[in-house]
């Protein structure tokens, strides 16, 4: 892997206890005419009545969007599926807001043990390396860039020790090494209790 110069959203690639991810991922709707871009490797949760919309909380889940249910992070948007008018059966890396489509569904990795790699940045999209020592078993925030259009450029920042914060990290991705000791990449996981499966709250 490349010294990464932006970010590129979560991306998937094993899980906690060592085997590879091997792409699963479950279908969950979209309601009709959801108003909000969604792109590959951007974070998503239920809402109450059982469909999917973008988790855009950066260090505190369960605070914005239409649905304010505390329900944690339900994984990863990886594309959808939908009846366009003119194209027919339409499947694509990402949501367009407010497409209306009655029968639209997500693909969405929902493993609560998945590791995701991402770019560490100190703000918004400017990629800042880190040490293994600064950034192993540290929490982190998540930056709700929204530039890219049909891939993520969500990432994670703010290493600290703050128990609320969603993400944490499990490695430093050697492959994207800018030095020596400082990597441009962090393997990450979900912080406790805050992936859906595994949260004090349900989507209610």
């Amino acid at each position: 892997m490349p010294v990464y110069t932006k970010p590129f959203g979560f991306e998937p690639v094993q899980r906690r206890d060592g085997l590879p991810y091997a792409g699963v991922a479950r279908e969950y709707p979209i309601a009709t005419g959801y108003a909000v871009q969604l792109r590959r490797g951007d974070l998503v949760r239920l809402i109450s009545d059982g469909s999917l919309q973008k988790c855009a909380e950066t260090t505190t889940i369960g605070t914005s969007g239409a649905d304010t249910t505390d329900s944690g992070i339900l994984g990863i948007f990886m594309g959808c599926s939908y009846t366009d008018p003119v194209l027919g059966k339409t499947y694509r890396t990402y949501w367009t807001a407010s497409t209306a489509a009655a029968d639209a569904i997500a693909m969405v990795v929902d493993d609560p043990d998945v590791i995701f790699r991402a770019a560490y940045v100190s703000g918004t999209t400017v990629i800042s390396a880190q040490t293994y020592a600064a950034t192993i078993g540290k929490n982190l925030s998540i930056v709700q860039n929204v530039t890219a259009t049909k891939f993520s450029d969500i990432a994670v920042s703010g290493v600290a020790t703050t128990s609320t914060l969603p993400m944490r990290c499990v490695d430093v991705d050697r492959d994207s090494a800018a030095s020596a000791t400082t990597y441009t990449a962090l393997f990450i996981t979900y912080g406790v209790a805050m992936h859906a499966f595994a949260h004090v709250a349900a989507a209610a």
